[in-house]
This record gives C-alpha cells, structure tokens and sequence, in this order.
C-alpha cells in the first residue's frame, strides 16, 4: 500500500445498526463518491465540502442499490489531510457489500 491508494471500507460494525457508514480515504475518494452517488434535487448537482447530502446510490449498471447520505471533505481540511468521503447506508449487510462492490 502507498500514499498514492485510496482506501474504500465501512466504518461500522457490520449488521448492528439501522444505519452504516462506508468510508473513502485518498486520492480518489470523491472521484469514486461521484461515480456511485447521485445527488437528488436541482439544487444539490454537486456535493458541497462538508455538507451532507440526500441522493442514489447505484451500481455501474445505473440499478438503485438505496437512498443514502454522503458527506465529502476535501483536502487538506479533513482529519487525515487527503480527500475523505462518506456514505450513511441503510445497514443491511447486502446494501453494504453491494455499494463496496460499486
């Protein structure tokens, strides 16, 4: 593993809550983000720094995997200094591997 890897994993135990989080660290991490998730609303077409947003998350082949949540930081303003993403799934094991699979 280098600096130059993106990290993609969740960030919660998996199947112990109604929520979960998958988490994207690195360089890619919003080039991923944006690949899987659409934002929903005229007014959301871009995700803002540190904001959360409602939107889709789907499969490359456009199937919706859930409605979700995603925060993006941006570097060098996240804990770890490099792009940090995230997603607040619903936290059946399935949508989980699913969205990692994405």
């Amino acid at each position: 593993m280098s600096e130059q890897d993106t990290i993609v994993a969740p960030a919660t135990p998996p199947g112990e809550g109604a929520i979960a989080i998958v988490r994207l660290s690195g360089p890619k991490a919003l080039e991923i983000l944006e690949g899987v998730f659409t934002p929903r609303g005229p007014e959301t077409s871009e995700l803002k720094d540190r904001r959360v947003t409602l939107g889709r998350v789907e499969a490359p082949s456009g199937e919706l995997l859930d409605e979700a949540l995603a925060v993006a930081m941006h570097a060098p303003h996240s804990f770890t200094g490099e792009h940090v993403a995230e997603l607040h799934l619903n936290g059946s094991r399935a949508v989980v591997a699913a969205a990692l699979d994405a």
